[in-house]
């Protein structure tokens, strides 16, 4: 899948697919947290999120063919969001957008990438060489850190 996908900019068009995507990817995750849990987690974006994270942050969309299938969030040297639809999940979507990230962080002039990671999302960051920083966070986000290869990316 990976040699036919694009990253782009995204529009204020694409906020309400970019909700679902996000929606789609956690209750994807209903089997490790519960059903009520993961509801409580899909359900607790507020409508205008997206939106309002394209018009204040760096985002980006994976696109498989004309289909929106991930995106991602940057703010400065941090990776706010990155959610993946489930049915293009483990094909390379998620790696592309957070080395498309990374550069955009590294571009930016930071040397560190800093993210709070879900526990289900924890190996996926490892495996790319993220580290915890600190304690788990109450609302369970592990917070991690890369330092960038600036002549890898």
């Amino acid at each position: 899948m990976t040699e036919s996908l694009r990253i782009r900019s995204a529009n204020p068009k694409d906020a309400d697919e970019l909700l679902a995507i996000r929606r789609d990817a956690i209750v994807a995750l209903a089997e490790e947290y519960g059903r009520v849990a993961t509801e409580r987690w899909a359900t607790a974006a507020h409508p205008d999120r997206a939106a309002k994270a394209i018009a204040t942050n760096g985002v980006w969309v994976t696109e498989f063919g004309s289909k929106v299938v991930g995106w991602v969030e940057v703010s400065g040297a941090t990776i706010e969001s990155l959610y993946v639809s489930p049915a293009a999940a483990r094909r390379g979507v998620g790696s592309s957008l957070l080395t498309h990230a990374e550069r955009q962080i590294r571009d930016a002039g930071a040397s560190i990438a800093h993210l709070d990671a879900s526990p289900n999302a924890e190996a996926f960051y490892a495996s790319r060489g993220y580290r915890r920083v600190g304690e788990v966070k109450a609302n369970n986000a592990i917070p991690m850190s890369k330092r960038l290869d600036l002549s890898a990316l």
